[in-house]
């Protein structure tokens, strides 16, 4: 094997052809509409109190953040994210609802849940918006890993 065909199976890209594009599309957006609902409808008050936004800082923030910017850049990571795990599902050959949401749960926890205290620890906020977010981030994870592990 040479080194050019050992870097690229290192880096998980020799079964990139595998992906289907159109479920990592389906599983960032997702992710995205997940999080519309979890902050806007469900938990939009208690995010604001944790984090203790005003209003008036809610209105600078989207000042600052144009809906075009904001959103695009959400959009945009979750599509890189869902990518990221389709790479994993086609080189573990994950398929099903349990081998989906066990992605997921296993992405949460030792990715955004490991990174996520490091980033709680520096903070003065309640730890109870560092669960706030954790969980949307479950869930989103959770649905994007299903999407991707029955949509192949």
């Amino acid at each position: 094997m040479n080194r050019i065909t050992y870097a690229r199976e290192a880096l998980m890209f020799e079964k990139i052809a595998s992906v289907n594009w159109l479920a990592v599309l389906a599983a960032g957006f997702a992710m995205f509409m997940i999080g519309g609902v979890w902050y806007g409808a469900v938990f939009s008050n208690l995010w604001k109190k944790l984090h203790g936004h005003t209003e008036e800082v809610v209105k600078q923030m989207q000042t600052q953040r144009p809906p075009a910017v904001f959103f695009g850049t959400m959009i945009a990571a979750y599509v890189l994210g869902a990518s990221a795990m389709a790479l994993l599902v086609v080189n573990l050959d994950l398929r099903g609802v349990a081998a989906g949401a066990s992605l997921g749960l296993v992405l949460w926890l030792f990715g955004t849940t490991a990174l996520g205290l490091t980033d709680q620890i520096t903070r003065l906020r309640p730890f109870a918006a560092f669960a706030l977010d954790s969980a949307y981030q479950l869930v989103a994870f959770s649905v994007a890993g299903l999407i991707l592990a029955l949509w192949r």
